[in-house]
């Protein structure tokens, strides 16, 4: 008979109980997160201005060779924030960004939180297919947009499905062109002296995150002030981060991961950031070296470049550290990377917990840094269970359930909230995985059925019904499938009739881009097979997929990250 185990929880220096609900133990959990500093009175809001107050010439960021000061970026972000104000924002509405990495994309997520409303990042990459469903879901009383991306006309996108939905909002900002009811982003020379709402309430949301899972639509996350500065705490502490931190930012700057990276993290810090307009390997060493750069996060395909590059450049600064989340890394890149004077952490975490909620220290041994997704940060709490719900030894694999104060509120679906929430406050990512009785977490899997490419998680649903509704599909499964550089890709597998097998993967490619699906859910293997395996019940057996003996594999070309 198996004993079993306490959740296995990260230290934390909580001695007191304050009053908060009427649930004693969630009472004791919130003063733990308040006595051990995590939960703190600052809200987003504040970290800029506080910081501009103390260092107003130090230099924030640099973009593409722009340098910005505390002190512009205060001015800047004030300006629009008196904007949303003045054309109708209230706190609590939601500012919806939808930019590719423009100075913009920074100045009007914080511009949001200083008008007390709440910021919607989304990723350049989401088109209608996927934007439909997020105007709808979070009605949005402003929008910043840019004019073209590619071959897109965003803002022409957006009005259609504002139209659709029955959304109208007060501003619409657009970046580098012209459209009727559309106006410009205030620039940092329109900052007055009028007064701006108070800082929110740390308890109060900031950031609505959309993230794909298991189902179809994607899910909105709702983080607090508090939650997302508890991580930022966390991620200082355990890297040991101060003032003299340089951060390069290079992944979307409408996403979490980037938005930190780029203005959230080094204002919380007191230290700068060097942001790049998008991924560009050799420029992103000379750019290390020059700036004298020591910390970066994201996927594993950034730290794969990077390490390729340092094998042929013997000489120079180098990054000294790498954050590895995201996606999976293989132990044996931590190896090559160390081996250049890297030291890549690897990390666990996800947008409902504000970022990771565990990550090795670049001072812990190799052995542990390649093997092992970190360690518990302080505060948060990770149980593992068996099917049954019963918890399971320590270093036993099962599936996990994490709490602490960086966990999202709730989701704006209630019925999504009540699936992955459970009344103690445990939240079910759907990942399976071990902890250690030293706090160490290993994943193993995911029972989520999403692929996660460079970062960005997918759900297989949605692929599933795009290439589902293409002429001649009889049936498909969709995978992820490994991908050296980005972690995973999309993998179909596809039962077809004769005439759409005989027209090859182009007419199924040209009917997913009529769809307007995302081009990074395109598929790039499509296995055509005679029959998917299924249970008597219908549902698809997709761990028997790679058995399979494929009757054609058609390779597609790799979409852009764009």
């Amino acid at each position: 008979m198996t004993t079993a185990a306490p959740s296995v929880t990260a230290p934390s220096t909580a001695q007191s109980v304050t009053a908060g609900g009427t649930d004693p133990a969630r009472a004791y959990r919130y003063a733990g997160y308040r006595a051990s500093g995590l939960w703190t009175p600052t809200s987003l809001a504040d970290l800029v201005p506080e910081a501009a107050a103390r260092h107003p010439e130090r230099e924030l960021f640099s973009f593409e060779g722009t340098r910005v000061t505390y002190g512009a970026f205060e001015r800047w972000t004030r300006a629009v924030a008196q904007d949303l104000v003045r054309r109708g924002v209230r706190p609590g509405d939601r500012v919806l960004v939808q930019l590719p990495n423009r100075l913009e994309a920074l100045a009007v997520q914080v511009a949001a939180f200083r008008a007390g409303a709440v910021d919607v990042p989304v990723i350049p990459i989401y088109r209608e297919h996927e934007m439909r469903q997020i105007v709808a879901d979070c009605r949005p009383a402003a929008v910043c947009t840019v004019d073209a991306l590619g071959d897109r006309d965003p803002s022409a996108e957006l009005d259609a499905l504002f139209d659709e939905a029955g959304v109208t909002p007060a501003v619409r900002y657009l970046v580098g062109g012209e459209r009727p009811g559309w106006t410009a982003v205030p620039g940092p020379e329109a900052a007055d002296d009028a007064a701006l709402p108070a800082s929110a309430d740390p308890a109060e949301p900031a950031l609505l995150l959309y993230t794909s899972g298991t189902t179809a639509a994607p899910k909105g996350a709702l983080l607090s002030h508090r939650a997302v500065v508890a991580h930022l705490v966390n991620f200082r502490d355990a890297l040991g981060a101060g003032e003299d931190t340089v951060t390069l930012a290079a992944t979307p700057l409408s996403h979490l991961g980037g938005f930190v990276a780029a203005v959230v993290f080094p204002a919380f810090l007191g230290g700068r950031s060097v942001v790049m307009a998008g991924w560009r390997p050799d420029d992103a060493v000379e750019l290390i070296e020059a700036e004298r750069v020591t910390l970066m996060m994201g996927a594993t395909v950034f730290v794969t470049d990077l390490v390729e590059r340092y094998r042929d450049r013997p000489e120079g600064h180098r990054l000294d550290t790498y954050a590895c989340a995201g996606a999976a890394i293989a132990p044996e890149v931590v190896d090559r990377a160390a081996e250049v004077g890297v030291r890549v952490v690897r990390a666990y975490g996800m947008t409902e917990t504000a970022g990771v909620l565990a990550i090795a220290a670049a001072s812990d041994s190799l052995e542990r840094r390649r093997a092992w997704d970190g360690r518990l940060l302080r505060g948060m709490e990770m149980t593992v269970v068996d099917d049954d719900g019963a918890l399971v030894p320590p270093g036993t694999v099962g599936r996990l359930r994490i709490r602490g104060p960086q966990l999202l509120d709730r989701y704006t679906d209630p019925v999504v909230t009540a699936e992955q929430i459970d009344a103690d406050g445990w939240f079910l990512p759907g990942d399976v995985g071990r902890v250690d009785d030293e706090g160490w977490v290993q994943i193993a899997g995911r029972t989520k059925d999403i692929v996660n490419r460079g970062g960005e998680k997918f759900s297989t649903m949605d692929i599933e019904l795009a290439v589902a509704s293409a002429p001649g599909v009889r049936r498909v499964a969709v995978t992820a499938v490994p991908d050296e550089r980005l972690g995973e890709a999309v993998g179909a597998w596809v039962v077809l009739d004769d005439d759409a097998r005989a027209a090859g993967v182009g007419p199924l490619l040209e009917h997913l881009a009529a769809q307007k699906l995302a081009r990074a859910k395109t598929p790039v293997e499509w296995h055509v097979d005679a029959e998917i395996p299924a249970t008597a019940s219908g549902k698809i057996q997709k761990h028997a997929l790679a058995g399979l003996t494929d009757l054609e594999l058609w390779h597609a070309h790799r979409p852009a990250r764009a």
